[in-house]
């Protein structure tokens, strides 16, 4: 694990304490899990099926046209 720094704002950082305190989880485990959420959200937002059928449809036109510029 490696080491870095952030600025939150008063009223984060308010919040992050009473949650730590609520829940007597450290603050550093609750931000690298809020941290670790917003990467799976991205992460299943990139890879929608839509995003998928997308950049599948676009290989294939781009393979098509490929080969047709092979042949030319």
């Amino acid at each position: 694990m490696k080491a870095m720094s952030l600025k939150l704002e008063d009223r984060q950082l308010k919040l992050l304490e009473q949650v730590s305190r609520a829940t007597r989880i450290p603050k550093s485990s609750l931000v690298r899990k809020g941290i670790e959420l917003i990467l799976l959200q991205v992460k299943e937002d990139v890879l929608s099926p839509d995003f998928r059928r997308e950049v599948d449809a676009l290989l294939r036109q781009d393979h098509e046209l490929l080969k047709r510029l092979a042949k030319a």
